[in-house]
């Protein structure tokens, strides 16, 4: 009796036992565990879902196919042994003298058809191999794209599935490499305080908010004018040009906004408009936004407290920094609400109460 490479024996006819072809048909290795076979099953159903394919009747025919066995496989792997039936793989595993009853059994008065056994399947451990040598070519590959995508970053035009599959991407991408991302931000901004000619005045340097609160920066620059009987010296700060910061964040004046973004499109005294995106003001410093990715501002909340680079997702009773660290800084937000594009997050007490994902828009990595 044949067996499979986990010991069990083979199905007649098959290179696998049920079990190891249940996790084949979820492209899954031997022993897996049921959190990767769920993780597995909610991607392979919505990749064959039939309603993905209702302009081309043949792909949906085959969706289907694929979408049943999808389903018998997982129901096979999380059912315990006293529930579990009989499962066998699709018909396109099954070797050709069992494709059909006609086919099983050869006329009496002919010749016994010689039938060649389907070879032992082989270890998987290619893969394995090949992403160990270019572990590290990967690596300098994936921070040159990072920094390239912040030099070059632009709203993406598309929509539908292409705009989907693009997003994700596009989050995993930004979390694999958010650790390095935020230690080089941080230095930056460490020197460009360093180096503050403001820092002569009294005004405080802004800080970094979590919420839509009165940010603790001073008068904004706007309001400060060079008088002619000062000193020398007040007189070269005062026509020093306002820097360019690489974002605006919440306690940004007004002159750092200008001097990023430029003129707006419309302004006021607690607003300035730049196309569809908005930056609202409170006493001459950002205390919030709504961004439009047709008019894209490059702005940035950073977590208050140390979280873990490597966490991939959050749940209910995530804080407000894990959500930033992993989904990043949000669309629009208020005290108990962050938005990305039409998903939202919602808090209470800066804890993750809820959230509801918009399927059209930029995906939640909530768990």
């Amino acid at each position: 009796m044949n067996t499979c490479l986990c010991g069990n024996a083979i199905l007649t006819g098959h290179m696998r036992c049920p079990n190891c072809a249940a996790l084949y048909a979820l492209d899954l290795e031997m022993g897996a565990s049921e959190a990767e076979i769920r993780r597995a099953y909610r991607v392979l159903v919505k990749v064959w879902h039939p309603d993905r394919f209702q302009s081309d009747q043949t792909l949906k025919v085959a969706a289907e196919a694929k979408l049943k066995e999808i389903n018998s496989a997982f129901e096979f792997l999380t059912s315990t042994a006293d529930e579990r039936g009989p499962w066998r793989p699709s018909s396109h595993t099954v070797t050709k003298d069992a494709s059909s009853p006609s086919q099983a059994q050869p006329p009496t008065d002919a010749p016994t058809p010689v039938v060649t056994p389907d070879p032992a399947p082989r270890p998987r451990l290619w893969p394995t191999i090949r992403f160990a040598l270019k572990a590290v070519a990967a690596l300098f590959a994936l921070l040159l794209g990072r920094y390239l995508w912040i030099a070059f970053d632009a709203p993406d035009p598309t929509s539908g599935d292409v705009a989907r599959v693009y997003d994700k991407g596009k989050q995993t991408l930004l979390k694999s490499l958010d650790a390095p991302k935020q230690r080089f931000v941080d230095a930056v901004e460490r020197d460009l305080r360093r180096f503050d000619l403001r820092a002569s005045t009294p005004a405080q340097p802004a800080t970094r908010q979590d919420s839509q609160s009165a940010p603790t920066a001073a008068q904004p620059l706007t309001q400060i004018t060079p008088q002619k009987t000062t000193t020398s010296h007040s007189d070269r700060a005062s026509t020093q040009p306002t820097q360019i910061l690489p974002y605006i964040t919440v306690g940004s004046t007004r002159d750092e906004v200008l001097a990023q973004q430029g003129t707006p499109s419309a302004s006021s005294d607690d607003k300035l408009v730049y196309g569809k995106s908005e930056l609202y003001l409170k006493s001459g410093s950002v205390i919030g936004w709504r961004i439009d990715p047709a008019s894209p501002i490059r702005v940035k909340l950073w977590p208050s407290s140390a979280v873990d680079p490597t966490l991939a997702s959050y749940t209910v009773g995530s804080s407000k920094d894990v959500v930033l660290t992993v989904q990043g800084t949000p669309t629009a937000f208020t005290d108990d609400k962050f938005e990305y594009g039409k998903s939202v997050v919602l808090f209470r007490k800066n804890k993750v109460v809820s959230w509801k994902e918009d399927p059209d828009s930029t995906p939640l990595w909530a768990r």
